[in-house]
Parts: C-alpha cells; sequence; structure tokens
C-alpha cells in the first residue's frame, strides 16, 4: 500500500474539517479547582454577605465525593436559625447544581453533618438580584477544625468562574459524572469510585485534565483526539482493502458523518478508546491475514501480529467490549494458519507426485514441506506472547494507580477481586432505564440515548440536547450492506476482506447473549466496520455500474444533510424546540 498526494489531500481535508468541528464548543477551558473537603461531622464555617439580604438560591460546584451538610442562616452570628440539609450525592460532581432558598440573612453557616464530599465553590443570590452572585465580605472557618484537603474559603475564591447558567460547556453530562470524576481521583491518590470497567480509559482521560485542568475540556479532550484519530485510522484500513483513494475518501467520510462517531467522542466517557484500539487490532491482524510465511520471512509476518496483540491489551485494559474482537482475532489467525497447512498438504502431494519441473515452484513446495510445522509453532508459541502475556501485562499495570489508592495497596488479590466484582456487576446488572435498548434494536435506532437536556436559562421556546444515535441513512443501509457484504465475500472467497464481518460479527455476537441491560452506544464498536462493509458495496456496484457512482454521490450528500440538520442534538447547540419537535424526531421512541 503506496500512499498517494491524493491521498494526503483527502486524508488531511476530511480530518481537519471534522477536528475543527468535533473541538468546536466542546466545553469550557475553566472551572473552579480550588477546594474544601471536610474532615469531620461537625466542621463548620460562616460566610457574611456584608448586610441582609433576602436570599433566593445557592449554586454549588461539587467536587469528588458523597456526603451531606446543613445551611443555617441569621442576621446575628451567634445565633442561626432556617436550618436546610443539603446532599452531595453521586450525580453532583462537577456540576453546577442550584439549591432554592427563601430567606433574609446577612450570615449563612455551613456545617457538615456527614463528612466524604468535596466543594469546589458557592455563590448566593439575592432574590430578583438576577444572575450575578452576591459579594462575599468574609469567610469565617471554624478555628478548632482541620479540613482533610483544602479551606472554605476556597468556596469563594473564584468567583469570576460561576456561569450564568449550569449547561454541558460548564459541567458534566450523563456518565462523565462517573468517568471524569474516576480520572480526578486516579490522579489525586484517591480510591477510585467508578470499578465496573478496567482503568486504562479513565487514565487517558486524566492525561487531558493533567494537560489542561479540572474542566470539561480537559476531561473531554483526549477522546475527541481519538475520535479525530479514527477518521485517518479507518482511511488507511479501507485504502489497504479497496486498493483506490476514492473508497478510503468515501470510508472516512461517512465515519466523520456518523452521528454516534461524533457524540461517543465528544463525551468523557470511555467508549472511544475501546473502539479505537479494536480498529487497530484488526488492521494489524488483516495485515497479518494477507501475508504468507512461505513468502516472507517469519519475522517479518509476526511484526503485525505484535501490534494486534499489543492494541488487543490496551483495548481489554480500557473496556472489556474489546475481549469480543479477540475472538474475531483469533479466527482470522487460524483461517490464515488453515490456508497455510492447506498449502503444505498440496505441496506434499505434489513432491509425492514428482511431476514438478519449475524449480522455482519446487523450492517453494520443499519450503512448505520443511517448514510449515516449525513455522505454525512458532507463531502460535508468539501469539500466547502478543495476544495473553503482554495484555496481562498492560491489564495488571492499569490498576496499579486505582489499589496503590486503596488501604492494601496494589495486591494481586486486590486485582483479582477487582475482576470479579466487575463481572458480579456486569453478570447481575438488573436495573431497568428508560433509554435502554436491545441489540436487535440498535441497527433500526429505535431508542436514541439521550444524553444531555439542558433548559436552565434559555429563551422561551429554545432547547439544548445532546443524544447518540446512528446517521440514519448510514445505519439503516449499513446492516444491509454488511448481510450482503457476508454473503458476497464468502461467494466470491474474497478472503482479504473478510475482516470487515469477522470483526462486525465479533463484536455484534456476544451481545446477543448478554442478558444484562443495554443501550445503542454499544454498537459503536460495529460501526467503523459497518461503514466497510457500506464501501464495499458501493465498489462492487462501480465495477458492474459506471454509472453507480452518481449514486454514491447522492449517498454522502444526503449522509451529509441528514448530519446538518441533526447537528443541533448532537452538539448541544441551542436551536427552537419546534425544530427537534417536528424535523427531527421521526418516530415517538426518538426521545430528545
Amino acid at each position: 500500500m503506496k500512499f498517494k498526494r491524493i491521498d494526503w489531500i483527502c486524508l488531511i481535508a476530511i480530518t481537519a474539517v471534522y477536528a475543527a468541528l468535533a473541538l468546536y464548543n466542546l466545553g469550557s477551558t475553566k472551572s473552579p479547582e480550588t477546594l474544601w473537603e471536610p474532615a469531620a461531622s461537625g466542621e463548620s464555617f460562616y460566610v457574611d454577605l456584608g448586610q441582609s439580604k433576602p436570599l433566593e438560591r445557592v449554586n454549588i460546584f461539587g467536587g469528588v465525593g458523597t456526603g451531606k451538610f446543613k445551611l443555617e442562616f441569621s442576621d446575628n452570628p451567634e445565633v442561626w436559625s432556617s436550618p436546610m440539609d443539603v446532599s452531595e450525592d453521586v450525580g453532583n460532581v462537577f456540576i453546577w447544581k442550584s439549591q432554592p432558598l427563601n430567606v433574609t440573612a446577612r450570615y449563612v453557616k455551613f456545617t457538615v453533618t456527614s463528612p466524604g464530599f468535596t466543594l469546589n465553590e458557592m455563590a448566593f443570590y439575592e432574590q430578583g438580584g438576577g444572575r450575578k452572585p452576591l459579594p462575599i465580605a468574609g469567610v469565617t472557618p471554624d478555628a478548632n477544625a482541620v479540613p482533610k484537603r483544602g479551606a472554605a474559603a476556597n468556596l469563594f475564591d473564584e468567583q469570576s468562574l460561576i456561569p450564568e447558567y449550569s449547561n454541558f460547556m460548564n459541567s458534566t453530562y450523563f456518565d462523565e459524572i462517573y468517568h471524569a470524576r474516576t480520572a480526578y481521583e486516579y490522579t489525586h491518590g484517591i480510591v477510585p469510585y467508578e470499578n465496573t470497567h478496567p482503568p486504562l480509559g479513565k487514565l487517558l482521560i486524566a492525561i487531558g485534565m493533567e494537560l489542561f485542568g479540572v474542566n470539561p475540556f480537559g476531561w473531554r479532550i483526549i477522546g475527541t483526539l481519538f475520535g479525530v484519530a479514527m477518521l485517518p485510522l479507518i482511511y488507511v484500513m479501507a485504502l489497504r482493502l479497496f486498493k483506490k483513494s476514492k473508497y478510503a475518501a468515501l470510508a472516512a467520510g461517512l465515519f466523520a458523518l456518523d452521528f454516534m462517531h461524533f457524540t461517543q467522542t465528544r463525551i468523557s466517557t470511555i467508549d472511544v478508546y475501546g473502539v479505537f484500539f479494536i480498529m487497530l487490532m484488526f488492521y494489524f491482524m488483516q495485515r497479518y491475514y494477507t501475508m504468507n510465511f512461505y513468502k516472507q520471512p517469519l519475522r517479518k509476518t509476526l511484526i503485525p501480529l505484535f501490534w494486534s496483540g499489543l492494541f488487543f491489551g490496551i483495548g481489554v485494559a480500557s473496556k472489556w467490549i474489546v475481549l469480543y474482537g479477540g475472538a474475531g482475532l483469533a479466527i482470522m489467525l487460524a483461517i490464515s494458519l488453515f490456508e497455510r497447512y492447506r498449502e503444505y498438504q498440496a505441496s506434499g502431494r505434489l513432491l509425492a507426485e514428482g511431476k514438478i519441473k519449475d524449480k522455482e515452484l519446487l523450492g517453494t513446495c520443499r519450503e512448505a514441506v520443511d517448514s510449515f510445522w516449525k513455522k505454525t509453532i512458532i507463531t502460535l508459541a508468539s501469539c500466547i506472547g502478543f495476544f495473553v502475556i503482554i495484555p496481562v501485562i498492560i491489564y495488571s499495570l492499569s490498576f496499579v494507580p486505582g489499589l496503590s489508592a486503596s488501604a492494601e495497596g496494589f495486591t494481586i488479590k486486590g486485582l483479582i477481586d477487582s475482576q470479579k466484582n466487575m463481572y458480579n456487576y456486569h453478570s447481575q446488572l438488573v436495573a431497568t432505564h428508560p433509554f435502554a435498548s436491545s441489540w436487535w434494536q440498535w441497527p433500526f435506532m429505535k431508542r436514541p440515548v439521550w444524553f444531555f437536556s439542558g433548559g436552565e436559562g434559555l429563551p422561551e421556546g429554545q432547547v439544548s440536547s445532546i443524544v447518540t444515535m446512528g446517521n440514519p441513512l448510514i445505519w439503516w443501509t449499513g446492516i444491509f450492506a454488511m448481510l450482503a457484504t457476508l454473503w458476497i465475500t464468502l461467494k466470491r472467497k474474497d478472503k482479504n476482506l473478510y475482516m470487515i464481518w469477522i470483526a462486525f460479527f465479533s463484536q455484534y455476537v456476544p451481545w446477543m447473549l448478554v442478558p444484562r441491560e443495554t443501550f445503542i452506544y454499544h454498537y459503536f464498536a460495529m460501526v467503523p466496520f459497518m461503514i466497510l462493509g457500506i464501501v464495499y458495496i458501493m465498489k462492487l456496484l462501480d465495477s458492474k455500474f459506471p454509472e453507480a457512482r452518481y449514486v454514491q454521490y447522492v449517498y454522502v450528500a444526503v449522509a451529509l444533510l441528514l448530519f446538518i440538520a441533526f447537528y443541533p442534538v448532537l452538539s448541544g447547540m441551542q436551536v427552537s424546540g419546534d425544530y427537534v419537535k417536528d424535523m427531527l424526531r421521526w418516530f415517538p421512541t426518538w426521545v430528545f
């Protein structure tokens, strides 16, 4: 495979345009970071607002942890009244929450009733005072209290960062409350809250937070960059499979226009990492699959196997769904070795007949007969290292930061217990969720998942939503293209393209057996291979019907128009509620 000038132009153009769109309004680059974490119940401080004010609400930006506290009010710091209990629960991490108040006071006392929580910033608002927080005249801490981290005054030192309204730009949304939180905990020596998935994806999120701060941009940027990197990756995959720049550009362009690729890579969850490494591990396995250790040095054939195993290990350490793809890798390896076995048998028959006159063919047959078992054993032994030992090491090391924060530290027992906990969680999950859907409903998008619904501060009739679903054109034609790809490649014995459906079904079939509640975003791992199936069918049509190229142009144009039409509900963009209701909600189950 050789990159031409046109390949560079197409790849850079598609990637650059998508990257600009994906990074636009990704999230605020600033959030309150100084904090106060009390150590015990009874710790308190009080705030002086300067003069008595009728209070309307208090806005709080919570940090990691959960607990409870009490607010009391007064015009005299010696006597307190109107107590109000406030809970800092799991859903309050790195998100602006508002508590309504209806009391007049100059002083507000804050008393811890259940420690374990962390707060980053607070703001009090006067009734009828609009969106501007009241100035703080002073903060008087409990002289006898020693906070676990920070100081009470930290809750009022970044008032310039207080947003007018809470939304996805300044707060966590959907499962970010788990993954961004846990990423923070990994880098601050705190026992991680989220332990139902392997750590590596959250460690990658933590890199962004270390580089850009504990803010929405920081916890989303690495996943978004991985989403951007998926485009050149699928370009290279398609170029290798279909040998023409046109089809590579088509694959990258359609992937860029897929809704789920856009939304799943802009939110700080871990699916993007699993899918990225699934693509890489199948790319390198496909490279191995097209090699032949009779014709090429054995050591050269082991190189793509090494990379496939390495990315398999990194992927599994990010999310367990990558394990499903391991079955697909094993199938491809088995098919490849079976082909070598058939060549070995055929060579033996030819040599036994003694009719070979061509010296080159004679040498090849002797090489196959003499080396098959040795090379096969070396290949399989190498695979134990590449697909078992290396992944186990990577996987185990990914647990070091989280387990090191526990009282026992990193131990083999802790590592094994973590696996048991994860398995028990996923195997015994019986919760119900309004946006859950079954595996057979995913290709048809019966139930998209509504990630974010913002209503605070929006003008009358305006909405802000983020939903994860597929591009209807790509998904509804994609499942049929995949079935056609399976049928046609088998019928034509086009073995170099088997990877498309092996990867797709190795990721899809296990979900048919999973009893737990599932969601449409579990289909994300299948999307890149579904797009390769679409491109394959288009290539076949091209070869039989030259005018089919016009169908491709129309197909891409419609996919682009759909992306533009749905962009507001993919990005959280403020838009008319009537537009969403009348133009985008095609079915009653499409709730967003």
